[in-house]
């Protein structure tokens, strides 16, 4: 894979900015140069908690280059699976990523929907020890999160039978957790976030509810993002993409976090900027209806999408914001001194993030092909003595996701356009 030259990216864009990011990526558990492997089955092989989790990291810290791979495989237990006994996966599916990280999230197949025996839990707990003693001998050094399983769903629809099947995923959760503190990992649990937005939504509207584990099992997007967003904060995921306050009274920079400020000019409407941000926001827009819901759901934007910029010191009046141009909103003086979460506008840096997404999308979905040949053994060129195709297609839409997410300058004005209403 090309390695790419990101330090003069930073350099470029001035010291307080990198100080500030170092700050963020200091407290965040993935690091520069991890390799992260999703482990699970169909869940995990849905391809979304994962890469929302991936789209996250590479634009909060596009100047940290970390390898993400979903290895999800549909009904697998601690057991395997479909795609081969569980040695045969972990050696094909991780271990051959060389990972530095792996996250596991297992149970929903071995409870097998049904109420707990000893069978079923002794099953779980040898093949989970297995499993994490082969990632120990395999992985030395790599750094394991257990994952406590998404939900089933007995909130919207009655449970199958006395105490329903979720209460067996918590269970399996509590042994998740004993097992990582066992072989010194930590743990995440998925459940009760989704469980929590699941009563919420009921609710509001018990139709709604319903989609969001449709079938009972599989979480739609909005539920993945909740699991996301647990792991993320469980990974110490900073809130903040960047913080700007500008004096207009003074025309200077009052504060800049995780961005660098230059060129601030006053006239007689307003004033304008430059900026350049060293991170993105996660492009939630409040016009697609499942990510309204999210924001009025959960607290993902407090939690994870924090952009404020702040505008001290303008006399009383309605100002119109303008970002590189194009017009993102009309704001009182008063709220302009609050602050205003640009995460919230389809800036050109929300529009930037959006275009990482779709990337991110397509490498997620390339490797789970790549990964269903594997299986099946079909050949990608590889078998023929050649490059893997698939494998130098993954890589590029990487380094392409890199460097879309990379920072750039905007050019910020803001003008008097009225009395203040």
């Amino acid at each position: 894979m090309k390695q790419r030259v990101w330090f003069v990216i930073l350099a470029m864009c001035g010291l307080a900015g990198l100080a500030s990011l170092s700050a963020q990526a200091q407290g965040f558990y993935l690091k520069s140069g991890d390799t992260v492997v999703f482990y699970g089955d169909s869940i995990t092989a849905q391809n979304l908690y994962n890469q929302w989790v991936e789209l996250y990291t590479i634009t909060r810290f596009p100047a940290m280059r970390v390898h993400f791979y979903g290895s999800g495989v549909g009904g697998d237990r601690v057991s395997g699976g479909s795609g081969g006994p569980i040695d045969e996966r972990l050696a094909r599916d991780v271990f051959a990523h060389k990972p530095t990280v792996v996250t596991v999230m297992l149970g929903m197949n071995d409870g097998r929907y049904q109420g707990t025996t000893d069978e079923i839990e002794s099953a779980y707990t040898k093949g989970y020890e297995h499993l994490l003693e082969s990632i120990h001998t395999n992985a030395p050094g790599a750094r394991i999160t257990l994952l406590g399983p998404s939900p089933f769903d007995d909130v919207t629809r009655p449970a199958e039978f006395a105490g329903g099947y979720n209460a067996v995923m918590l269970h399996f959760a509590d042994l998740d957790k004993g097992l990582a503190q066992k072989y010194g990992g930590s743990f995440v649990n998925l459940n009760p976030p989704v469980v929590a937005v699941l009563g919420k939504a009921e609710a509001m509207d018990p139709l709604v509810a319903k989609m969001l584990l449709p079938d009972r099992v599989h979480p739609a997007e909005l539920a993945h993002w909740v699991m996301a967003e647990a792991l993320l904060k469980g990974w110490n995921a900073p809130a903040l993409v960047s913080s700007v306050t500008i004096d207009a009274h003074a025309g200077k920079v009052a504060d800049a976090e995780n961005a660098t400020v230059d060129a601030v000019e006053r006239d007689k409407d307003g004033l304008h900027w430059t900026a350049t941000e060293k991170s993105l926001p996660l492009a939630f827009s409040r016009r697609n209806e499942n990510e309204a819901l999210l924001l009025e759901l959960t607290d993902i934007a407090q939690q994870l999408n924090q952009e404020p910029l702040r505008v001290t010191g303008l006399d009383a009046g309605q100002y119109k914001l303008t970002i590189d141009e194009k017009e993102i909103g009309s704001f009182g003086a008063e709220d302009l001194q609050k602050g205003i979460n640009l995460a919230g506008y389809q800036t050109p840096m929300w529009q930037q993030a959006q275009r990482v997404g779709w990337i991110v999308s397509d490498r997620d979905s390339t490797h789970h092909v790549h990964m269903q040949m594997q299986i099946k053994k079909l050949d990608a060129g590889d078998q023929q003595g050649k490059p893997d195709a698939l494998d130098g297609f993954e890589n590029f839409l990487e380094d392409e996701a890199y460097e879309a997410a990379a920072p750039k300058a905007h050019v910020f004005a803001l003008k008097l356009v009225g009395a203040q209403p």
